[in-house]
C-alpha cells in the first residue's frame, strides 16, 4: 500500500469513527430527555390507594377528570393510579386540555407503590415520556408525617393484597420521609411543590427533610376530610407560578370552611434555615421536657406509638418571652406565609368526643412540631430526624 492509499484509508476510517461517535452521542441523548420548552409544568398525582381509601380514590379521579378543562394548554397532569381493584393493575394516565385522557403506561404486575425503587421507576417513566421545565407533586394516601413506618404510617399504605375493607387494609408497606426526599432528589426533576392530600404531613420535621427537594410544602398538620382535595376546584391552582401555588391551600380551605373544616398551610422551604436559626437557641434554653399543658394539639392521644402533634407556634408562644416570640414569629411568617384554619375540623380518631377545635387561632402556625415527653418511645427515633439534629447543633 503506497503513502497516498494509506492517507485515503486513514481519512475514511476517521470519517467512520466520527459518524459512529455521533450516533452513540445521539442514542445517549435519547435516554436523557431534554425538557420540552412547550411543556411548562407537569403535575404528578401519586395515588397510593391499595388500602381502605380506594373508594375515595375513584371519586377523586372523577373530580380530576371533571377539572381537565382547567389545565392550561402548556401543561399536563399525570396520575399514577394504584387502587384496590383486583381486576386492574396500576396505570399511569395523562390528562390535558388538548388530547384528553390517555393511558401512558400500563403495569403488568402490581408494584408496591411505597417502595422507593417502584416510585423511582414510575417517576423515571414520567420524566422520560412527559418532560417539562418543572413539576408539581400531589401525594395521595394515608400518612402520619415523620413518625416511623411500623406500626404507624409515614407516607402511604400499600397492603400488597388489593384489600379495601377491614383493619388489614390500613396496614402495609409505607415510605419514610427521608426516603421520599432521596427519591425526589434523584429523579432529575425540578419540583416546585409537594401538596400532601394526606393526614398529618405538614410538620416542621417533614418540611425540613424535604427542603432541598422542593420549593413549597402544602398540607395539613391534622387529619384531612375523607373526601380530600376538591380537585375540580383547585385544578388551575396546581399549575400556577411557583410563588402562587399557595392558592391550593387557600381554595382547599374555602371548600371546607362551612363543612367538615380543615387546617392547612403552605411552607416556603428556602426560608426554613432562617427559621431554624431563630428556633434552635430558644429550644436549647428550654427544659428537656417542657410543659405542653396549653399547647394546641392536632391529635387526641399520646400513646407509645401515637405521640401528640403539637402546633409549632402555639408551643413557642407558651414558652418564650413576648419579645423572643415576636422575633421568632417574624421568621415563622416568612417560612409559613400562608396559614388557614377553620374553628374546628373533622376527626375519625377515637378520643375526640366532639370535633376538635382550634383553641387560639391568633398564635397557631398550622404546622406541627413534636415535643419530647419523658420516657416516650418516639424520643429516640425523633432525635434522628434532620430537624432535631439541626436544633442541637
Amino acid at each position: 500500500m503506497n503513502y497516498c492509499t494509506k492517507i485515503r484509508t486513514f481519512a475514511v476510517m476517521k470519517h467512520y469513527w466520527i459518524i459512529l461517535l455521533a450516533l452513540i452521542a445521539t442514542s445517549c441523548k435519547k435516554d436523557e430527555p431534554e425538557p420540552d420548552p412547550t411543556m411548562k409544568r407537569v403535575v404528578v398525582v401519586y395515588m397510593v390507594a391499595e388500602n381502605n381509601l380506594s373508594s375515595f380514590s375513584a371519586s377523586d379521579l372523577y373530580e380530576i377528570r371533571q377539572g381537565m378543562k382547567n389545565i392550561p394548554d402548556s401543561c399536563q397532569l399525570v396520575v399514577y393510579y394504584d387502587n384496590a381493584s383486583t381486576n386492574q393493575m396500576p396505570q399511569i394516565l395523562t390528562l390535558d386540555s388538548k388530547q384528553g385522557e390517555k393511558v401512558l403506561y400500563q403495569y403488568r404486575n402490581d408494584p408496591i407503590s411505597t417502595d422507593s425503587a417502584a416510585m423511582q421507576q414510575t417517576l423515571g417513566i414520567i420524566r422520560q415520556k412527559c418532560p417539562a421545565r418543572s413539576y408539581g407533586l400531589v401525594l395521595w394516601s394515608h400518612a402520619s408525617g415523620w413518625i416511623p413506618p411500623q406500626p404507624r404510617k409515614t407516607f402511604g399504605v400499600d397492603n400488597g393484597k388489593n384489600l379495601s375493607a377491614g383493619s388489614a387494609s390500613a396496614i402495609g408497606t409505607e415510605m419514610e420521609i427521608s426516603t421520599l426526599a432521596n427519591v425526589l432528589k434523584k429523579s432529575g426533576m425540578q419540583w416546585d411543590y409537594i401538596f400532601s392530600d394526606a393526614c398529618f404531613m405538614q410538620g416542621i420535621e417533614v418540611a425540613y427533610e424535604l427542603r432541598d427537594a422542593v420549593k413549597w410544602c402544602i398540607g395539613s398538620p391534622a387529619e384531612i376530610p375523607g373526601d380530600g382535595a376538591p380537585y375540580t376546584e383547585i385544578m388551575a391552582d396546581l399549575f400556577r407560578e411557583p410563588d402562587e401555588v399557595w392558592h391550593i391551600a387557600e381554595n382547599y380551605y374555602k371548600h371546607y370552611i362551612h363543612g367538615s373544616g380543615v387546617v392547612i398551610s403552605a411552607i416556603k422551604t428556602d426560608e426554613l434555615e432562617a427559621l431554624a436559626d431563630v428556633t434552635a437557641p430558644l429550644l436549647k434554653n428550654m427544659p428537656d421536657y417542657p410543659s405542653t399543658t396549653d399547647v394546641q394539639r392536632y391529635n387526641p392521644s399520646n400513646t407509645q406509638w401515637k405521640p401528640y402533634y403539637f402546633d409549632m407556634s402555639s408551643a413557642m408562644y407558651q414558652w418564650c418571652t413576648e419579645a423572643d416570640y415576636q422575633t421568632w414569629r417574624q421568621a415563622l411568617e416568612r417560612a409559613v406565609p400562608y396559614r388557614f384554619a377553620t374553628d374546628f375540623w373533622l376527626s375519625a380518631m377515637p378520643g375526640y368526643a366532639v370535633y376538635p377545635d382550634v383553641e387560639d387561632p391568633e398564635h397557631i402556625a398550622a404546622v406541627s412540631m413534636y415535643i419530647p415527653v419523658a420516657g416516650h418511645a418516639m424520643n429516640e427515633y425523633y432525635e434522628g430526624t434532620a430537624w432535631w439534629k439541626r436544633m442541637r447543633k
